[in-house]
């Protein structure tokens, strides 16, 4: 049997809290930028791909 394995984007890798990868799962791209946006300004980071 095979594992099956879901690909995941740069930002689903490295900065999504667990908790929001869960609570917002199947939303489209758009709603987990915006939340990686909101995620890196509540912690003071730099987001990635902004100059």
């Amino acid at each position: 049997m095979a594992i099956t394995r879901t690909r995941r984007s740069s930002i689903e890798r490295r900065c999504l809290s667990k908790t929001n990868k869960r609570m917002f799962r199947g939303k489209g791209s758009a709603m987990l930028r915006m939340v990686y946006l909101a995620e890196c300004q509540a912690r003071s980071r730099k987001a990635l791909g902004s100059n």
